[in-house]
């Protein structure tokens, strides 16, 4: 009995009367008002720290966001630029088949004995409007050799080595050969001018020529055979009062663009 004048029986008698007078308030809901101010006050502090963070955080993420998209559009970029140059390679390889296959027609028909030459390069350090090959002496090749490109005259061997030559392509301003009018038989003078294009020369007035008509070699030069296809009149350049007739020729060779060549070897 003692224990109960003690000074712990009066902290333990206090917190058992503090405890049912809570709980016959929160049973009578008088404690609600003081549950939803306990609940409500760090609210504010939440909402401040919230709009705090929130900003920082989208501020970091937008960084990363933005640092993704510059190495995304870096690969991106480099894909493209590589399909661009497998496209171009593409190109280049259907035109140089498109080119071989020209080519190889043209030989399985020709009786001429001819040497296969790849370009090397455009105008030579020699003459402008000039090539190099890849074939020389070893091959065959000669100087004065006619250089062929789909069975059309493309222009004549002016200098050669052992393993490569030079073409003066029949463009060039100082080119010349003797020729013929296929339709008349007519004798004349074909020459380049100023890698502008070919003209026919030396046609006598009383000559018929049109345009459409072709124009071959006249195999007077004997390392350049007769009737090899120089090319068609595209427009006649003289008048009536010239001593000769002039006209312009068109040939089908691309010669910005050689890529391959026969020279007809002797």
């Amino acid at each position: 009995m003692r224990f109960i004048y003690t000074k712990a029986f009066a902290i333990f008698a206090s917190c058992l009367a503090v405890l049912a007078i809570l709980v016959f308030m929160q049973a009578k809901g008088w404690l609600d008002p003081l549950k939803l101010a306990l609940l409500e006050s760090p609210r504010p502090v939440i909402i401040m720290a919230s709009g705090v963070t929130v900003p920082v955080k989208n501020f970091f993420s937008t960084i990363y966001q933005l640092r993704q998209i510059t190495v995304e559009n870096k690969q991106l970029q480099d894909r493209v630029n590589q399909l661009q140059q497998d496209m171009a390679q593409y190109q280049e390889l259907t035109r140089e088949n498109q080119d071989l296959r020209t080519e190889l027609g043209f030989v399985k028909s020709s009786q001429l004995p001819l040497a296969a030459c790849a370009v090397l390069s455009k105008n030579s350090f020699i003459q402008t409007d000039a090539v190099i090959l890849n074939c020389g002496t070893d091959e065959g090749v000669g100087v004065g050799q006619a250089v062929l490109s789909q069975g059309y005259l493309a222009g004549k061997i002016i200098s050669v080595g052992p393993h490569t030559s030079t073409a003066l392509l029949i463009t060039a301003s100082s080119f010349s050969t003797d020729a013929n009018v296929s339709q008349t038989g007519q004798s004349a003078i074909v020459m380049g001018s100023f890698s502008s294009g070919i003209i026919l020369d030396q046609v006598p007035q009383t000559s018929a020529l049109q345009t459409g008509w072709l124009v071959v070699t006249a195999g007077i030069n004997p390392q350049v055979p007769k009737n090899i296809v120089i090319g068609q009149v595209s427009q006649i350049l003289s008048s009536g009062n010239d001593l000769f007739k002039r006209a312009a020729l068109l040939s089908p060779i691309d010669f910005s663009n050689l890529q391959f060549v026969f020279v007809v070897k002797q």
